[in-house]
C-alpha cells in the first residue's frame, strides 16, 4: 500500500514539474528589446562628449547624456568611459542571457589622484511584445550610478585582481539593474533580471569591478527573460510535494 502511495505521489510531483515545464517551453516569446542610455553631466573634473539624440519621448528628464566621459584634461589621451547600447530593435530570446550595452574603460596611468562619482548612467530599458498587435510590455529608465576610484600607481595595496600595475576599481549602486516584471500581450508572467557578464581586463569583487591599469577593460550589462510559473501550476507543485512526504511518513511507519 505504502509503494502504491508513493509511486502516485511522485506521479502527481512529476506532473507538476511537467506542467511548469510546458507552461514555460510552449509560450514562444515574441519579444523585442532596445536599450538607449547615456553619462549624465555630474562629474566637475570630467568632460562629456558626443551628445546622444534620442526621440524626444525616450529623452531622460536630465539631459542631454553622453556616449563618452573622460577626465583629467592635463593628458592626451585621457581616461574615459564610453557606453554602447543597442539602439536598433533587438530579437529578445527566451531564457537567454543577451547583452544590451557595453560599457568600456581606457584606463590611462595617472600621476594622481582623480578619483569621483556620484555618476549616473541613464538606460532606458523597453521590451515590445509582437504576439498580435506590438505592444511595449516593459519600458524601464532606472540609472546605474558608479563611483570611481584611482589607485597611487606608486604603493599598490591589495586587492589587486587584475594584476595590473595598481588595479582601478569602480563601485555601483546597481539600482538600475534590479528584476523587473512585466506581462506579455496573452496575459502571461515574465522576470526580467540584469547581471554584469563578459569581463575583459576586469574582475568583480566585493560588491566593485577592478580594471587594468594602462589598458581598455569592457563590462557587458546583460538581461534574461523568463516566464513565471503561474499559480496553478505552482499549487498542483505543492501537492505532489506534500503526497510525497505523507508517503514517506506512512512508509517511515510502516
Amino acid at each position: 500500500m505504502e509503494i502504491k502511495t508513493l509511486r502516485s505521489a511522485m506521479a502527481i510531483g512529476v506532473l507538476a514539474l511537467a506542467s511548469g515545464y510546458a507552461t514555460q517551453a510552449s509560450a514562444a516569446p515574441s519579444f523585442t528589446f532596445t536599450e538607449y542610455g547615456g553619462f549624465a553631466d555630474m562629474v566637475a573634473i570630467a568632460d562629456y562628449s558626443n551628445p546622444l539624440a534620442f526621440n524626444a519621448a525616450l529623452t531622460p528628464a536630465v539631459t542631454p547624456v553622453y556616449d563618452t566621459m573622460s577626465w583629467v584634461t592635463l593628458l592626451t589621451p585621457q581616461s574615459s568611459l564610453n557606453l554602447v547600447t543597442v539602439t536598433a530593435p533587438t530579437v529578445l530570446p527566451f531564457a537567454t542571457w543577451t547583452t544590451i550595452s557595453t560599457l568600456t574603460h581606457n584606463n590611462i596611468i595617472i600621476p594622481t589622484a582623480a578619483n569621483w562619482g556620484p555618476q549616473n548612467v541613464w538606460g532606458r530599458f523597453i521590451v515590445t511584445d509582437s504576439d498580435g498587435a506590438p505592444n511595449e510590455v516593459l519600458d524601464s529608465d532606472d540609472p546605474i550610478t558608479i563611483s570611481f576610484v584611482e589607485t597611487p600607481n606608486a604603493v599598490c595595496a591589495p586587492p589587486n585582481p587584475v594584476g595590473s600595475v595598481c588595479d582601478d576599481y569602480f563601485t555601483f549602486t546597481a539600482i538600475g539593474l534590479a528584476s523587473l516584471p512585466f506581462t506579455a500581450n496573452d496575459g502571461s508572467n515574465w522576470l526580467a533580471e540584469f547581471r554584469f557578464a563578459n569581463l575583459v581586463n576586469a574582475i568583480e569583487l566585493g560588491g566593485s569591478i577592478y580594471t587594468a591599469e594602462a589598458a581598455s577593460s569592457s563590462i557587458d550589462v546583460q538581461v534574461r527573460v523568463s516566464q513565471v510559473p503561474e499559480p496553478a501550476t505552482l499549487s498542483l507543485l505543492g501537492l505532489g510535494l506534500i503526497g510525497l512526504g505523507f508517503a514517506k511518513r506512512r512508509q517511515l511507519k510502516g
